[in-house]
């Protein structure tokens, strides 16, 4: 028998810039490539997410795969129109060009914007390209030359905004006035009329302009999600899921043993609700356990690949009290929910995988276990396999 002191620890038993667009490794995928480009600040004005990213598990990998199809069925022409809350761009001088551009005007744009500071502006990826990625591989090719990287990001909200059709242009919004320049990027001399104009107003064209050939990022999102199989992709996550899953394994153990364990804790400093009411002082210990008399816990810690260890927990059907939980270490990867549905039309209840955070909080080391309350103390029974059949 053993026995371990959890005194000591705390309460909580009781609860773009161009220059550093990286190469794409080879094989990126779509998903993948727009990953990379949030990441590095490449979108501005434009939410590809919804409300959140969420995480997949057991329990939601299917709705998970269903909440995204929707979310990328939502990105539609509305999509873009502007809600009076729209954030704004980060400065209030914008570029807008275009990869239709001359190659030689496109890298005069990008010279000007970098040496004044001024953010880049393109609507969407080039035509022919498959991934983000290679627009911005095709922007760096012409930067590298550059001692200073223009800071260029994907910005189809603003374009839309602000009605650029052609470019070059220069736009200026301080929310009290815009002032749109067609044809010149030089941002002295743009910024020379800003200091003449009162008002809102289209300057017109400076100089040559070209129209804006790559069409909306967010257009160009939507009909690539359009395309994809999702009731396929929804059924590779489920299939894959076990497959990627990380196991947190047990060994077994030849004899019975049983420890204990000692849920007494020492407050490291005071406990105070929201109601200002002091449930507890600094260096005050205090057990659980003895606090809540009628306190239960059940768990079955077992290996359902082990036909013993399911033997032994077959023995407590009929036995089984509401609150018991069965905790498993591992699914088989191959069935994986055949695997857990079976498991839980067999035990008529539902199934948990076990944590690390669980092993740790419990001292477990061996399958099948059972965890229980007997009197102040939190018992452990490790089940030998020697006798198991």
């Amino acid at each position: 028998m053993r026995f371990y002191s959890l005194v000591g620890i705390t309460l909580s038993l009781l609860s773009l810039h161009i220059a550093s667009a990286p190469v794409p490794p080879a094989g990126m995928t779509q998903h993948e490539a727009m990953e990379l480009a949030e990441k590095n600040g490449w979108f501005e004005g434009l939410n590809l997410t919804g409300t959140g990213e969420q995480k997949a598990s057991s329990k939601d990998v299917s709705a998970f795969m269903d909440n995204a199809k929707k979310q990328v069925q939502a990105i539609s022409k509305s999509a873009i129109e502007l809600p009076d809350a729209e954030t704004r761009p980060g400065s209030p001088i914008m570029m807008f060009v275009s990869l239709s551009m001359p190659r030689a005007s496109l890298k005069d744009a990008f010279k000007n914007a970098s040496s004044s500071g001024t953010t880049v502006y393109i609507n969407g990826m080039f035509e022919g390209d498959k991934h983000i990625m290679d627009t911005m591989m095709r922007l760096e090719v012409i930067a590298k030359d550059m001692t200073i990287k223009p800071n260029v990001k994907f910005g189809p909200t603003w374009f839309k905004k602000y009605n650029i059709q052609r470019v070059p242009a220069l736009v200026y919004d301080n929310e009290l006035k815009q002032i749109v320049m067609k044809g010149l990027t030089q941002i002295s001399f743009f910024r020379d009329k800003l200091s003449e104009t009162t008002k809102s107003i289209d300057l017109g064209d400076y100089g040559a302009t070209f129209p804006v050939e790559e069409e909306s990022l967010i257009e160009q999102i939507r009909k690539l999600m359009e395309k994809m199989d999702w009731e396929s992709k929804k059924q590779a996550a489920v299939d894959n899921f076990w497959k990627k899953r990380n196991n947190t394994l047990l060994e077994t153990t030849l004899e019975d043993h049983t420890y204990y364990i000692d849920p007494t804790v020492k407050i490291q400093k005071d406990i105070i609700n929201k109601a200002g009411v002091v449930l507890g002082r600094a260096g005050q210990t205090i057990n659980p356990l003895t606090s809540s008399p009628g306190a239960y816990l059940g768990m079955y810690i077992v290996n359902p690949l082990d036909p013993r260890q399911l033997k032994w927990l077959d023995s407590y059907i009929g036995k089984f009290d509401y609150r018991d939980q069965i905790i498993i270490t591992q699914v088989d990867n191959q069935r994986g929910w055949d695997h857990l549905t079976e498991l839980r039309n067999r035990y008529q209840r539902n199934i948990y995988l076990l944590e690390k955070e669980l092993v740790a909080k419990f001292a477990l080391k061996a399958a099948p276990s059972r965890v229980s309350i007997e009197k102040a103390f939190l018992r452990i029974d490790e089940i030998g396999m020697r006798d198991l059949k």
